[in-house]
């Protein structure tokens, strides 16, 4: 026989495993919150415990304990065990599942005809009274899914079932519930209590276990994983049927949904329809795939646009930050100029000031020399050139005589030391010509009683 069946495995990490035990082991002085419990059926539950939750702790924790606790000096901030750690921690280090298998309502349906098969073919070989056979498929199912809890370490690296209630006396499908830890490291190595963690430390590459935080991973291997888990659960189930029927069961996984909850008979009248929903599903996800991809296509191009929406913003800013400096530098050039400008215009005005000042004195000492060549005529001395006196160009240096080669004051000494001998030559009875007259060498010269040319002017007058 072959049916098509669900196997479904549901983590519920919210819930306490201690706080699950009462109703897993279905008290009958207990009053559960489930009231379809058929307690003739309770015997059939199955339970085991696989491993020791201490010791997987102890060897998930135990050594990043241990090393914490060495590098601490201060005795408060020791961990000092597993169980102190995960309180301080606020970590729950266990996960709670619950594995089912098919429906009531397909398993029911299967159950009847197997029983018809096995009557007619009678390769069951022990009692066939419909009681004892619901015994022994009760059975046969409890031990399906034994069989799932017992290999369930087996397949999984990172995740350790410890404990598991496989319960057939309630009204809904039969299934398992299970407790295990997960034994995942974070992103930085350090020992965790997350289903994820656990998930990605099992399948991911060597550079996923080292992310923090990839959350559309995290979704990818819980697929994974329940895919996996939901395929061997009906393995098990078939190796169970095969084990303890000789009847040939063949279990066989899907994903239709709804329909596998009808009945047999109902299933196999409406599977004309079902094809035709099938087909029209397909349909569906073909378009669904289409309009995904021109969705695909538009984000891309939303992406590109905003892209270089961005790159011109980016160059508006640059240009903008370019103007400004710009703008700046000219306005320090004005100022620096400005500032140029300003102490040139103040330097004239002291060039000018100098200048003035310059006049000023250059009139004074022009007077001085007017008086310094008066001086010279009072003293007897007339420097004429063409006919003009030139005492007062004598004075500054402007007409030199040969006989002195010097002009100014020196020359104004030295006519005041030889006025003052001609005056002494006098007193001693001495006669001089005083008032002499010394032309400029073109003209004839005034005659001396001593016929030099000591008077004339240098060859330059």
């Amino acid at each position: 026989m072959q049916l098509k069946t669900t196997a479904t495995v549901n983590v519920q990490s919210s819930k306490k495993w201690s706080g699950l035990k009462h109703h897993m082991q279905h008290d009958p002085n207990v009053n559960h919150s489930n009231k379809d419990i058929e307690k003739s059926l309770t015997k059939y539950n199955v339970h085991g415990v696989i491993a020791h939750k201490d010791k997987i702790l102890k060897q998930h924790y135990g050594q990043f304990i241990t090393d914490h606790d060495a590098k601490q000096k201060r005795s408060d901030r020791k961990y000092g065990s597993v169980a102190a750690y995960l309180e301080r921690q606020h970590g729950q280090p266990e996960i709670t599942a619950v594995a089912t298998f098919g429906s009531k309502e397909l398993l029911t349906s299967f159950n009847n005809q197997l029983y018809q098969e096995t009557l007619r073919n009678k390769t069951f070989k022990g009692n066939l009274a419909r009681v004892n056979f619901n015994r022994h498929l009760l059975a046969t199912y409890a031990y399906g899914l034994t069989k799932y809890a017992q290999g369930f370490n087996k397949r999984n690296s990172h995740i350790t079932l410890t404990e598991y209630y496989a319960h057939l006396d309630e009204s809904g499908a039969y299934h398992l519930h299970f407790e295990g830890i997960p034994r995942g490291h974070t992103a930085t190595g350090k020992p965790s209590e997350r289903f994820t963690r656990a998930l990605v430390e099992q399948y991911g590459t060597d550079d996923e276990k080292h992310v923090k935080g990839n959350k559309e991973k995290g979704i990818d291997y819980m697929r994974k994983w329940r895919a996996q888990e939901d395929e061997a659960l009906v393995r098990c189930m078939n190796a169970a049927f095969k084990e303890r029927f000789k009847t040939p069961v063949k279990f066989e996984l899907t994903r239709t949904g709804v329909a596998l909850k009808l009945p047999m008979d109902s299933y196999k009248k409406h599977a004309d329809e079902i094809v035709k929903l099938k087909h029209d599903k397909e349909a569906l996800e073909t378009k669904n795939k289409s309009l995904q991809a021109s969705v695909a296509r538009e984000n891309k191009r939303f992406e590109e646009l905003k892209q270089a929406n961005d790159d011109l913003q980016e160059e508006l800013r640059i240009r903008e930050i370019e103007r400004k400096r710009r703008e700046k530098e000219r306005a320090k050039e004005r100022a620096d100029l400005d500032k140029k400008h300003a102490y040139i215009e103040k330097q004239k005005q002291k060039i000018i000031v100098a200048n003035q000042e310059l006049d000023a004195k250059r009139e004074k000492i022009n007077q001085a020399y007017v008086l310094l060549g008066k001086l010279y005529g009072v003293l007897g001395y007339h420097y004429t050139a063409n006919g003009k006196n030139v005492n007062e160009k004598v004075a500054k240096g402007e007409l030199i005589p040969r006989q002195f080669n010097k002009s100014g004051f020196p020359l104004l000494f030295e006519m005041i030391r030889i006025s003052s001998i001609e005056r002494l030559k006098q007193l001693q009875g001495f006669s001089l010509n005083i008032g002499h007259t010394v032309t400029h060498h073109n003209q004839k010269p005034s005659k001396s009683p001593s016929k030099r040319r000591d008077d004339d002017f240098g060859p330059g007058l």
